[in-house]
């Protein structure tokens, strides 16, 4: 068998060396597939949740039989703008979609609770509670997914 010439040795120590600095050069490197980690949205999300909740909370102090939805009117006029600015501040950043798709998906459920609070002009105790529990768990999503995007997480 003939022994490999010095030059193929050489040339494969060559790409030994090569392919050994890319993969160093590479771990320092990383790919960003979503959206960076944003504190001040996060934050809004929590803010919005807080409202949606005191909402909720205001709504069940009130007996059934008082919450015509004039009453509650400034109220949702008001989170509507938050969830809307929740939602506008999530679309703007790249690779955000799924946030995005979150945030508007709870500004689409708090519409249609107040277009049917304002269709009936009361709101039942129990369609409350599940509603108010159904807002938690949507802003749940949401501040998980963006705690998610902290690095080292």
């Amino acid at each position: 068998m003939k022994a490999p010439s010095p030059r193929l040795n050489a040339y494969c120590k060559f790409h030994i060396v090569i392919i050994t600095i890319a993969i160093f050069l590479a771990q320092g490197c990383s790919f960003r597939f979503i959206a960076p980690y944003d504190e001040k949205t996060e934050e809004a999300i929590f803010d919005a949740s807080k409202l949606v909740d005191q909402f909720y909370g205001k709504l069940l102090d009130t007996a059934e039989d008082e919450r015509e939805y004039s009453k509650f009117s400034e109220q949702y006029v008001l989170i509507e703008s938050e969830l809307k600015t929740l939602v506008f501040r999530n679309k703007v950043r790249s690779l955000n979609e799924d946030s995005t798709d979150i945030c508007e998906r709870i500004l689409k459920l708090w519409r249609k609770y107040k277009e049917k609070h304002k269709s009936k002009d009361t709101y039942s105790t129990g369609t409350a509670k599940l509603d108010r529990n159904r807002f938690s768990r949507m802003f749940s999503y949401a501040a998980r997914a963006e705690g998610a995007k902290k690095p080292n997480n």
